[in-house]
């Protein structure tokens, strides 16, 4: 099956201003964090890893461009600040970085291919996972900001982000 990509251009932070917008589990417990945010309370107790990568994004100056039911994204919106977008599922937010980024730039199960490379990562198939179907995080060419997972996930993707904005 080919896939197509859209040619949506949209402007991406430098790694390092996400890496440093990135709200990690010890700054806010998920709960404080989509109350901070003003997510709708249904989300309280659920997995916060694409809404913490959503937050990075947004508080890094990129607009997430989602339509509503655009691979299969649920509507989410803050009720504070400027009513933005946030992607809530790993696997929507897979889509929406193929479409609006590219092929990932790294696929592999191996740590060793991710060494050295920084952005975001993407953990899926991961058999072990009671209430997830994956995780998605900032990678800084040796480890996750928040969670890695590479002996849990066989399909593991890394989109690359370079230390400028790239517009």
């Amino acid at each position: 099956m080919q896939v197509s990509y859209a040619m949506i251009k949209s402007v991406w932070p430098s790694f390092s201003t996400l890496w440093n917008n990135y709200p990690t589990a010890s700054q806010y417990k998920g709960d404080d964090l989509i109350d901070k945010i003003g997510l709708p309370e249904w989300l309280h107790g659920a997995n916060t890893c694409a809404i913490r990568l959503s937050y990075a994004l947004i508080q890094s100056g990129h607009t997430i461009d989602i339509k509503e039911n655009e691979f299969n994204w649920s509507g989410v919106r803050a009720s504070r600040g400027g009513n933005e977008k946030y992607i809530i599922r790993v696997a929507t937010f897979r889509q929406y970085l193929e479409n609006r980024k590219g092929p990932a730039d790294v696929v592999s199960k191996s740590k060793a291919d991710f060494l050295g490379k920084k952005g975001i990562i993407v953990f899926q198939n991961c058999p072990s996972f009671k209430t997830a179907t994956g995780h998605v995080d900032v990678f800084d060419g040796q480890d996750c900001k928040g969670q890695a997972y590479f002996n849990e996930c066989f399909d593991i993707r890394l989109f690359e982000l370079s230390d400028r904005d790239e517009l």
